[in-house]
């Protein structure tokens, strides 16, 4: 036989035994050739195809794709093409022959695959069943079934023992290889070290830290230097965090975080920095009935009390998030404490704003104003920051006024004129009436004495009745001596004109009415002189509107 034909001989032969059927117990690599829906059928390099039922993979079938390479053992050939592998008892006998090797300690791979009594079954490498104690699950714990068994985790053996016949004793646990990763990182890391994390939970006391081999706490306490903080909304799980290692506990696998350190103490040189008497802005951070807390920085909160808060103008009203100045009048920083005026501040701007009165305003100036305070025979307004001016009662309209309520109302802005600077005694005189043509001008021109008019009763005092010239819209003098029946608030009568008294030179703007006839005049003044009192031609009636509204500023004082 030549040399070429025994070599074709040999390579048939050795082809042919490579195609030959293994036997039950053989291991062979199987190629996927198909997943069907119960088992996957595989290229085992021999005259036959292979069959690997569902219950004897490794893997849910659903991660198999044509084209993986698998290692299996022969289990059965029915003699008729049919050969039947198991991936699985292929595994377990490899995981069992690590396991003899390694015994206790050695880490493994596996899968949850239920909750039985008093733990879990865990699946090693998808071929051997182990035991897994809840005591030795605390981070699987509070995983929902669903979760539990949608990941593979690492195991470390406790207990290793072979009992024959597949009834293997083996037990795992979660935590103790934790705990060993746990001490491994809690020793490479250092006190006043930065480190990062996600946030896993928020809880009341404070934020837990996800950063790998374990987690952190990060206590409500060093979240901010501000005393009060929501951390509902500072945080949300999944935010990456930033914080500094403040203690670990390597024994008890344990962790504390501060956000806070990473910036400096705010009250450190607070002293320094807000010397007492300055003055500084804040923002109003919450509002009590006994004053205003104030928050220069973060972590730095004050108290304005309210003896601090000025009390004369009705219109400021403070409002949260406002951004305010304040005078420094305390500061304790072992208690943290700091108290702070705004009255203070007030005063100083007042002190500044008169020394420069005159050169801003001048008598005879027409200013806006706004009505800060009503006072009984006036009202106060403030035409600057600092700078409060009076309008008497007098001076708020051209017709009576019985109280300023009447004529003006609180906060509202309005014209006015300046009568008087008093730098000296920080007094400014106002009026309102006079931004506003005077009635009198007109007036004076056409009422004579003897006039007839009508006179509505607007206010009837001891002296008299102050009335409204319907005709003219402007106030009167009624004396008592001319009262008639029905003379009372809101009636109308018909009278005239006794005497009119206009010098704007001197502010005398008068005006007397009568509502009796000539004759019944004399009839009562003969009555009253046979009395031996004053009558009305005895002595002139000279009260007037204006010694009314004065013997009424001084009742009110």
């Amino acid at each position: 036989m030549e040399n070429g034909e025994k070599n074709e001989e040999m390579e048939k032969f050795l082809q042919e035994e490579e195609l030959a059927t293994p036997s039950v117990g053989e291991v062979r690599k199987c190629k996927v050739i198909q997943v069907d829906k119960d088992k996957i059928i595989v290229d085992v390099s021999a005259k036959t195809e292979g069959f690997i039922n569902e219950g004897y993979l490794t893997k849910d079938i659903s991660e198999y794709k044509p084209g993986d390479v698998i290692e299996a053992v022969v289990t059965k050939n029915d003699g008729e093409s049919k050969l039947y592998l198991s991936e699985k008892r292929y595994a377990s006998k490899k995981i069992l022959d690590e396991l003899r090797k390694g015994g206790k300690g050695t880490i493994v791979k596996g899968k949850i695959s239920r909750k039985v009594r008093g733990g879990y079954s865990v699946e090693i490498g998808g071929a051997l069943s182990a035991f897994l104690p809840g005591s030795q699950a605390s981070s699987l714990n509070s995983l929902s079934p669903s979760d539990l068994t949608k990941n593979e985790y690492e195991f470390e053996v406790i207990t290793f023992e072979e009992r024959g016949r597949g009834r293997n004793n083996i037990v795992v646990s979660r935590d103790s290889l934790l705990n060993k990763e746990k001490e491994e990182f809690l020793n490479s890391v250092q006190e006043n070290e930065k480190i990062k994390g996600k946030v896993a939970e928020i809880t009341n006391f404070g934020v837990f830290i996800d950063i790998g081999p374990m987690t952190a706490l990060l206590p409500r306490s060093e979240v901010s230097w501000e005393k009060s903080v929501n951390l509902k909304n500072m945080f949300h799980v999944g935010d990456e965090v930033e914080a500094l290692i403040i203690s670990k506990d390597v024994p008890n696998g344990k962790m504390s975080l501060s956000l806070k350190r990473m910036k400096p103490d705010p009250w450190e040189n607070i002293e320094e920095r807000y010397p007492v008497g300055s003055v500084v802005k804040a923002t109003i951070s919450g509002k009590a009935s006994f004053g205003l807390f104030v928050k220069l920085e973060d972590g730095i909160k004050g108290l304005v009390h309210s003896t601090e808060i000025p009390s004369d103008d009705h219109c400021k009203e403070f409002k949260e998030g406002e951004e305010i100045e304040v005078e420094v009048l305390k500061i304790d920083p072992e208690e943290r404490k700091i108290s702070f005026s705004i009255k203070k501040v007030k005063e100083r701007l007042e002190e500044e704003a008169w020394k420069t009165v005159e050169e801003k305003y001048h008598v005879g100036d027409v200013v806006e104003a706004e009505v800060v305070k009503f006072l009984r025979n006036g009202v106060l307004l403030k035409i600057d920051e600092g700078i409060t001016g009076f309008s008497h009662i007098s001076e708020l309209s051209w017709h009576f006024v019985k109280k300023p309520s009447e004529v003006l109302k609180m906060c509202e802005k309005t014209k006015v004129k300046i009568l008087s600077i008093e730098p000296e005694s920080k007094r400014i005189r106002l009026s309102v009436k006079r931004t506003t043509p005077d009635p009198w001008e007109e007036l004076i021109k056409e009422v004579k004495p003897g006039m007839p008019v009508q006179c509505e009763i607007i206010s009837v005092k001891n002296s008299g009745a102050i009335v409204r010239i319907v005709e003219y819209n402007v106030e009167g003098f009624l004396p008592k001596s001319q009262f008639v029946e029905g003379v009372e608030e809101g009636k109308i009568l018909n009278g005239k004109i006794h005497k009119v008294t206009y010098n704007p030179e001197l502010d005398e703007r008068d005006m007397v009415v009568t509502l009796k006839d000539r004759e019944t005049v004399k009839e009562e003044a003969l009555d009253e002189k046979e009395k031996g009192e004053d009558y009305l031609n005895s002595k002139p009636m000279t009260t007037t509107i204006e010694d009314m509204v004065k013997e009424k500023s001084e009742e009110q004082q």
